[in-house]
């Protein structure tokens, strides 16, 4: 079973340390996980959220680099990180974008432009980032401002490395695969910061490479943010949010094969896939629509809804049965109706917050070894590619015994193990606000 996270009323705990009341903390994150509908942005809504409950004051550094000469493109893209973010509560919100007047820089800017160009990600991309982003402005007006920083992702440690020293940083390593294990990585790892990890056995990765700073473990399980919905079906007819994105969110979510067809209701939806445009939630829908369900399901009157960047950018072919929303404004309805949550991941790392949040909602979720990493040694049940018929025959199966569906969803529910997020941070801001005074925000 998951463990017991900390819950407000044991805030005491935290009181006696000295974290509640004036400390501050400066939250980086990466401005386009904010924007495409990545589990990453759900995890920092559960570091705010944790953070204001235990008394702290949070500011939000969006690292946005932009390389477009557009001023309009710039304007809009600023625009929608703003609404995003104010949507969170954050108390500030600042953006950090490239340096291009500082020619310290440049050499930066143009490896990251050749890394953009090459149009596949790499930990050297992250890197570029954070050498080519601007942070005079940040370090002048937020010094001595902050008692820590919680960096996600290694784009930000620049702006991290400004604000504070490096004691004081908490650096989460969302995903980590042995392609990241690069000799400047390396030496980023054994640098004095506090790391975090969503996955166990990164975190023992992590930890290998550099012993001296043992790498944190927390789950981001998000139970407790859907325990007052009823989202376990209705017998009502349930509409999709069709609310109209923002114009980066409508660039980056085209609707190709249907967009938000409100005449999708709750007896209409058997199959659910929720995923942003990340390489491999558009490879496993990809792979499970043409072997899968084409072949299979769509004959049978199987209805299959995709919400969220993956569907458009995947390019999936029409088919009856199949609607490809894109962008969708609130997901709570899509799965309230939704029979079945599919999670038809082929590689990743980190781990799978749409399974998470599907588990959250009350869903029985069909998925693969990948599906479940980092959610414990024994979590069950899953089912191994490829997605052919034997995939088919067990969805065909669940879809016709709601039975067989609640114990599906009960037994993943309860095999799910770990230390939770939330007790996780717990244990890191008592360290870490309770580190010796350092006046030097060099990072050093």
């Amino acid at each position: 079973m998951i463990s017991e996270e900390i819950r407000p009323s044991e805030a005491g705990d935290i009181q006696t340390v000295g974290l509640l009341g004036k400390a501050r903390i400066a939250l980086v994150f990466p401005g386009k996980h904010l924007l495409d509908g990545a589990g990453a942005a759900q995890v920092l809504e559960l570091q705010n959220s944790w953070l204001k409950t235990n008394g702290f004051a949070t500011d939000l550094i969006l690292i946005a680099p932009h390389l477009s000469w557009s001023i309009r493109k710039r304007k809009q893209r600023r625009e929608s990180l703003m609404r995003a973010a104010k949507a969170m509560g954050f108390d500030d919100i600042r953006l950090v974008d490239i340096g291009w007047s500082d020619p310290k820089r440049w050499l930066a800017i143009i490896k990251l432009v050749m890394t953009r160009l090459r149009g596949i990600w790499s930990i050297e991309d992250d890197l570029a980032i954070s050498d080519a982003s601007c942070v005079k402005a940040l370090s002048a007006s937020a010094r001595d401002r902050y008692a820590g920083v919680i960096c996600n992702y290694v784009s930000g440690l620049s702006a991290a490395d400004s604000l504070v020293s490096r004691h004081r940083q908490l650096l989460v390593l969302h995903d980590w695969m042995a392609a990241a294990e690069t000799p400047r990585m390396i030496a980023i790892l054994h640098q004095n910061r506090l790391r975090l990890a969503l996955n166990e056995d990164e975190a023992a990765r992590i930890t290998a490479i550099a012993p001296k700073f043992p790498c944190y473990t927390g789950l981001p399980t998000l139970l407790d943010r859907y325990d007052n919905l009823n989202l376990h079906g209705t017998d009502e007819s349930t509409e999709i949010n069709t609310e109209s994105p923002s114009p980066h969110e409508e660039q980056n979510a085209p609707n190709t094969v249907g967009g938000p067809d409100p005449s999708i209701t709750s007896s209409e939806i058997d199959l659910l896939f929720v995923g942003s445009a990340h390489p491999p939630n558009c490879a496993g829908i990809a792979a499970f629509v043409r072997d899968c369900f084409i072949p299979y399901l769509s004959a049978r009157g199987v209805r299959l809804v995709i919400a969220g960047a993956a569907g458009p950018a995947a390019g999936l072919p029409a088919a009856p049965g199949l609607h490809v929303l894109g962008y969708v404004g609130d997901l709570r309805p899509l799965y309230a109706a939704a029979k079945l949550v599919i999670v038809p991941l082929l590689s990743g790392t980190g781990v799978s917050i749409k399974t998470l949040e599907a588990v959250a909602l009350g869903k029985p979720v069909l998925t693969t070894p990948v599906g479940i990493r980092g959610l414990g040694a024994d979590v069950r049940p899953i089912l191994q590619p490829p997605f052919d018929q034997a995939w088919a025959d067990q969805i065909l199966a669940l879809l016709q015994d709601p039975a067989a569906r609640e114990e599906w969803r009960d037994c993943l529910r309860d095999s799910i193990s770990g230390k939770t997020l939330d007790k996780a941070l717990h244990d890191i801001m008592e360290r870490l606000i309770n580190s010796p005074q350092d006046s030097d925000a060099t990072g050093k």
